[in-house]
């Protein structure tokens, strides 16, 4: 192979390589723990939820800001059948429904979930 044929070839799989990494819209790092997930549930501070993984209300101070926590599923192990729920808490601006997609933080119980941009979100 000459010279010329392989960096034709090195090009072409270099431009493949960037344009399929770069279909998944994700905002926020998911080496930071942010995942996408949606909320099966939405309660107050005190309120009693469906069975999940991580309870993240045990971990902030009992003077947090938020009033309101919600349930989310997220996918893990590279499956989307393999799911996951978490308690995580809701910023008071928000206004957040059941079944809405939003962003969680698996790693930092101290980041409010925040909105997924249904305009870029891919599925």
């Amino acid at each position: 192979m000459n010279k010329f044929t392989l960096t034709c070839v090195l090009t072409g799989i270099s431009l493949l390589t960037t344009a399929c990494s770069t279909l998944d819209y994700e905002p926020y790092g998911y080496g930071e723990g942010w995942r996408r997930s949606q909320v099966l549930e939405i309660g107050q501070t005190k309120t009693m939820m469906q069975r999940v993984a991580k309870d993240c209300r045990t971990e902030l101070r009992a003077d947090a800001p938020y009033a309101r926590y919600a349930v989310a599923s997220y996918s893990y192990g590279g499956s989307p059948n393999l799911r996951a729920k978490r308690v995580v808490a809701v910023p008071n601006a928000m206004n957040l429904n059941v079944g809405d997609w939003v962003y969680i933080n698996i790693t930092d119980c101290q980041q409010p979930l925040k909105r997924v941009d249904q305009r870029k979100m891919l599925d």
